[in-house]
């Protein structure tokens, strides 16, 4: 007997940018000036740069999905670089180049959300809650300035990420997905680039 076929990716969400900064998407400030994010074309490419300039802000955008059984995000990113004595556990130095995440629906309280994080100083590979609250749960991707200046490719099992943090808990509605590059703590410039995002299911 013939194995069933896999069933067919779902594309949920994707952004190339080539439209600019419409659909939905907003620059959402957190009481400091925001960041200044502007969509670029490099030749028949498009992304989005985020420079930051003592500036914290996330330019995110609304969903409303049913999270399927498999979940699959797909983007690129670039920084110029990291910030310097910068920290993923200390608040007071949590600031980073270029940081994606994804928002879930939790009715009392802030959304839980998985973040992608181009780190400061923590290994790649390694995952932790925010420094101000386990309903974010940090995932360091990449770290320091190895790969600065290079666009590098991500895939993530967003299903697995969800059940290696939260455990045993149902997976809610996504109720949104969007990125962030922060310089509020230290006050140093940082730039990250952000392109080709896509959220599929099965």
């Amino acid at each position: 007997m013939l194995a069933s076929a896999a069933a067919p990716e779902k594309i949920l969400f994707a952004e190339n940018f080539s439209r600019g900064l419409v659909g939905g998407w907003q620059n959402t400030a957190f009481f400091k000036p925001p960041t200044d994010y502007q969509v670029v074309r490099d030749g028949t490419n498009f992304f989005v740069r985020g420079v930051a300039v003592k500036t914290s802000s996330a330019l995110s955008c609304k969903l409303d999905l049913a999270p399927p059984g498999k979940l699959t995000l797909r983007w690129r990113w670039k920084i110029d670089g990291v910030a310097t004595n910068g920290s993923e556990r200390d608040l007071k130095k949590f600031d980073h180049a270029a940081r994606v995440f994804i928002a879930f629906d939790t009715f009392i309280g802030p959304p839980l959300t998985l973040i992608y994080l181009w780190g400061d100083a923590e290994k790649a590979g390694t995952v932790l809650a925010h420094p101000k609250s386990s309903r974010a749960q940090l995932f360091v991707l990449e770290s320091g300035n190895a790969k600065a200046g290079q666009w590098i490719a991500e895939e993530r099992d967003v299903a697995a990420d969800w059940r290696k943090v939260f455990l045993d808990r149902t997976m809610p509605k996504i109720i949104g997905i969007g990125l962030m590059t922060d310089s509020d703590s230290l006050g140093q410039t940082l730039t990250g680039s952000y392109a080709d995002i896509v959220l599929t299911g099965e």
